[in-house]
C-alpha cells in the first residue's frame, strides 16, 4: 500500500511551486461580490420571461406552457449573468470589467443610508466611475490618486461597504509591503 503524498510537502515537478507555495492572492480574492437583483427584481424577471409564454396561449396551451417556461430560465440566466462583480484580487479593484490597481485609489469611504443617497442622487459626481444598482441601498467611495487618470473617483453598489472597505486596505497594505520589500 502507498501513501498519499502530502499535499503541503513540495511540489514534485521542478519548476512548479506547490499549492501553498503560490501566493494567497493569486488563489482567492479579499473580497468578491455580485451584485444580483433584490427579491422583486427576481419576480419582474420571472414575469416578463412568462409573458412570452402567455402570447402562445390563443395557439396552443402545452406550447406556452413550454416556451413560459425556457423564457422564465433564459431571463433568470440573462440577469444572473449581466449582474457586475465587484472584486478585490492581486492588487487589483475591478467594478465589472473595469480594473484599476488599489495602489492608485485613496482610502475607501463605505456609504450608507443618507451618506449614499447623497452621493448617488445630489452630491453626484459625473466625472466619477459608477457600478450604481438601484436595488443596493450601501455603497463605497474611492477617490483615484492619479493624476493623469480624469476619473476622481469610483463608486459602487455593495451590500457590504465595511467588507469592501477592509478588503481595499488590506491589498493597498500588500501592495506596498511588496514595493517595499
Amino acid at each position: 500500500m502507498t501513501a498519499a503524498p502530502d499535499p503541503s510537502a513540495s511540489s514534485s515537478v521542478e519548476g512548479e511551486p506547490s499549492p501553498s507555495a503560490r501566493p494567497a492572492a493569486a488563489q482567492q480574492p479579499l473580497y468578491r461580490e455580485r451584485l444580483l437583483p433584490g427579491v422583486a427584481g427576481w419576480i419582474v424577471t420571472a414575469v416578463l420571461g412568462s409573458i412570452f409564454g402567455l402570447v402562445l396561449v390563443p395557439l396552443n396551451f402545452t406550447l406556452a406552457l413550454v416556451v413560459g417556461a425556457v423564457c422564465i430560465v433564459v431571463a433568470i440566466v440573462l440577469a444572473v449573468l449581466y449582474s457586475p462583480v465587484v472584486e478585490v484580487r492581486d492588487g487589483r479593484f475591478s467594478l465589472g470589467r473595469a480594473r484599476i490597481d488599489v495602489s492608485l485609489l485613496g482610502d475607501p469611504a463605505p456609504l450608507t443610508g443618507e451618506e449614499w443617497s447623497l452621493t448617488i442622487g445630489q452630491d453626484f459626481e459625473p466625472l466619477a466611475h459608477h457600478c450604481i444598482r438601484g436595488w443596493v441601498h450601501a455603497g463605497l467611495r474611492i477617490e483615484v490618486l492619479d493624476e493623469e487618470d480624469p476619473t476622481t473617483a469610483w463608486v459602487t453598489s455593495t451590500r457590504r461597504p465595511h467588507d469592501l472597505a477592509l478588503a481595499v486596505r488590506s491589498a493597498q497594505q500588500q501592495v506596498a509591503a511588496q514595493q517595499q520589500g
